[in-house]
């Protein structure tokens, strides 16, 4: 077993999307929020946490793999948001041995959108660019291990986040969790048809991981920048705590994205904000 493992991030930036709403698009156009992915690397094998869905960026993402020098033995999926999952077909293009992995609950949810294709009908419409069209299904992960040169890295189901069913990878040696939609770092957390008891059930998620003590987060949603601390964690639990008490005084869409912007004025991507209003159905002035 090497001495220690490392942790080094991929970010695909942000990129404009065609939102079918009929609510006017914030300045600047809507956007997706830029995506990151996590490679954790031994002395020779790597495990990558989560996909990119455009053709382009799984491109600059294989390349990078390839130039770390690492063989990729493993792709881990966080939860079944296709911008998660669905750049792994382009990936074993390019890296045919790894194995594409998730929890249980999480490779049932992909196993699903395989069968229906809802979710790529709905978002090759919403991306400008080319995203990809076929779904690899996961090997659920049996015991909650990832193998990476014998040491402890940790597959950890969640339940509710963002989505009902999430996970996040867990490595004690380094301080670390990799938390994909668990936490948002300085980018708008999506609300979407979130209610008050799925964000309660979401701060409740957070809040277990900071028991943990983390001294590393990384959030699949971040600033390129950022510096990836617990603070990702704390931020996110006082946004969705905050979004959820104003929610209750019933205001419309537009108070909603006020107070929001108000509070958060420097946290990127609005169209997220945006979106998530218009989902869950906020009355109009």
């Amino acid at each position: 077993m090497t001495s220690s493992l490392t942790l080094n991030i991929f970010t695909a930036p942000a990129r404009a999307v065609n939102i079918p709403l009929p609510v006017p698009a914030p300045e600047g156009g809507w956007t997706w929020p830029p995506t990151s992915v996590t490679l954790i690397s031994g002395e020779s094998e790597a495990i990558l946490v989560d996909t990119v869905p455009g053709i382009e960026d799984s491109a600059e993402l294989a390349d990078w793999i390839e130039a770390s020098g690492k063989e990729l033995t493993t792709i881990f999926i966080t939860h079944a948001h296709i911008d998660h999952f669905l750049g792994a077909a382009e990936l074993l293009k390019r890296f045919p041995g790894a194995r594409v992995v998730a929890t249980e609950a999480t490779a049932r949810l992909i196993a699903s959108e395989a069968e229906t294709g809802q979710m790529r009908a709905l978002y090759s419409q919403i991306f400008v660019d080319e995203i990809g069209s076929e779904v690899i299904v996961p090997e659920a992960v049996v015991g909650g291990r990832l193998e990476l040169e014998g040491h402890d890295v940790y597959a950890v189901p969640t339940g509710q986040s963002d989505l009902s069913d999430s996970s996040y990878v867990h490595i004690p040696e380094l301080s670390a969790v990799i938390v994909g939609d668990i936490a948002y770092n300085d980018v708008h957390p999506t609300l979407v048809t979130s209610t008050h008891e799925t964000r309660q059930g979401w701060i409740d998620t957070m809040v277990k991981i900071q028991e943990l003590k983390p001294e590393i987060v990384v959030a699949a949603h971040r600033r390129a920048d950022a510096a990836d601390t617990g603070q990702a964690l704390a931020e996110t639990i006082a946004y969705v705590r905050a979004a959820d008490e104003f929610l209750a005084t019933d205001p419309t869409a537009d108070e909603f994205i006020g107070h929001m912007l108000a509070a958060h004025p420097k946290r990127l991507n609005v169209s997220t904000l945006h979106y998530g209003t218009a989902m869950m159905g906020l009355r109009q002035a």
